[in-house]
């Protein structure tokens, strides 16, 4: 079977790459609909053809209490399966209905900073910070976010001395702008809409060829892991922020429900190979 992958020329994915640890946590994530249905063997043959780097990441998660094995039959092989801790190391994107779910409180966080030119590299490395936590880029050293960030800022002050050249206000309006104005100029969602809608599409073609043809069990986990390489891709730039916040072509909701749907007809297709 030839899947349609995700491929679109704003994004990279050797950046968004993740390494075989990280990746082995999401894909028991995305497989909890039909592991326990027979599919994890089929899983673990067809992602991980090489034994000795699964079981040096298997052994690093489970030494941190991220996964643990189980089974209920002793007869069979157990399975690995999250703990509650492993839950909480997820990234963002994979349970983005917590971020879209909240209830924003009408404040933003502006976090303002002036690095001299001499530290540098600090400065990027701030900027990569800021990025991961999904704070907008108003100006060049102005970044903003509904998203209370003060434990954040605590933890760059104590740990990074950020205070000597930042700070971080609370305020109501930015420069008396609307609440949409403000996120149409801290965050691209022109650029977020196009990839989002070419994930959506990507996943329609593969939903119509796995009801045609679902391929043999091999091919499925190829998918599946397909998939979430294009889900992390889609949402890389997603900054996840409040329903009340989001514009209204907004495709991230619908894309994921759609990533949803494909990941529970492969658990379906999986349970009856």
């Amino acid at each position: 079977m030839k899947w349609i992958p995700f491929h679109h020329p704003d994004i990279s994915f050797p950046v968004v790459r993740r390494r075989m640890a990280m990746e082995m946590v999401e894909l028991l994530n995305a497989a909890s609909c039909f592991a326990s249905r027979g599919g994890w063997a089929v899983l673990n043959r067809a992602c991980y053809p090489n034994r000795k780097l699964y079981r040096e990441a298997t052994y690093r998660l489970r030494n941190k209490g991220l996964i643990i094995k189980q089974s209920e039959d002793a007869t069979k092989t157990p399975q690995l399966v999250l703990t509650k801790e492993g839950e909480l190391t997820l990234p963002a994107f994979m349970a983005p209905e917590k971020f879209w779910n909240r209830k924003w409180n009408d404040i933003w966080y502006m976090l303002i900073y002036d690095v001299p030119e001499v530290d540098r590299h600090y400065r990027d490395v701030l900027r990569q910070f800021l990025k991961r936590l999904r704070l907008g880029c108003l100006q060049q050293s102005v970044w903003i976010t509904p998203c209370d960030i003060r434990p954040e800022f605590d933890d760059l002050v104590k740990g990074a001395s950020v205070d000597a050249f930042a700070y971080l206000f609370e305020s109501r309006t930015v420069l008396g702008l609307p609440s949409r104005r403000v996120v149409d100029d801290a965050w691209n969602f022109d650029r977020l809409y196009n990839i989002q809608l070419h994930f959506c599409q990507v996943l329609e073609k593969n939903l119509e060829r796995l009801a045609d043809d679902p391929g043999s069990p091999e091919e499925l986990a190829f998918l599946m892991r397909m998939s979430l390489d294009g889900l992390q891709a889609a949402y890389v730039e997603d900054p996840l922020l409040p329903r009340a916040l989001l514009p209204s072509a907004y495709q991230g909701e619908k894309a994921f429900q759609k990533y949803q749907t494909l990941m529970a007809a492969i658990g379906d297709k999986l349970s009856g190979a």
